[in-house]
């Protein structure tokens, strides 16, 4: 037999956590996390959340930003990144369930555009400003956690691979037989 569906809840929490620590933003930084929000579901069912709407903040423009991500608990990106639009606000749609009676806590991140040189200086944060659900939320609204400050000078590290004498790609005599 299968089990019975879950029930759908009618209630959600939202809260601002510990949030991240200031920093610098570097060029090309991904998943650099601004914004904590935890979110609790009532007693009476699970609730989905359907989208998150968050909002740059501070004194800096959108262009420091190629795209803003959601992340779970283990760090890991939902769904795909999303730019700001024109009212500095970008909408990240990915569903996520918060199990009845249980918390969940997701980060805001952002990923840094790679050229940085005109906005070095500048402070940027992301707000969350709204929550999109069937369940009716409750909490204070925005939350805003770390306002960054935009690096031009840093780099982030980069990799440069080569065959080695022993990989089998490399171009190698054998001898067979």
């Amino acid at each position: 037999s299968t089990p019975p569906p879950a029930s759908v809840g009618t209630g959600l929490t939202v809260s601002s956590p510990l949030q991240p620590t200031a920093s610098l933003a570097p060029e090309s930084a991904a998943r650099l996390p601004f914004t904590k929000v935890t979110f609790t579901a009532g007693a009476d069912g699970d609730v989905t959340v359907d989208s998150i709407v968050v909002e740059r903040t501070g004194l800096a423009t959108d262009s420091n930003f190629s795209g803003v991500v959601l992340l779970d608990e283990e760090g890991k990106q939902l769904g795909v990144k999303k730019t700001l639009n024109s009212i500095h606000q970008a909408t990240l749609t990915k569903d996520f369930v918060i199990k009845a009676g249980q918390s969940r806590t997701m980060t805001i991140a952002g990923n840094m555009a790679a050229d940085l040189d005109s906005y070095a200086g500048q402070v940027a944060g992301l707000s969350v400003v709204a929550v999109n659900t069937s369940a009716t939320v409750s909490g204070s609204l925005p939350i805003t956690g770390a306002l960054h400050t935009i690096n031009a000078t840093l780099a982030i590290g980069s990799v440069s691979l080569q065959r080695g004498s022993v990989d089998p790609g490399a171009d190698q005599s054998k001898e067979v037989g």
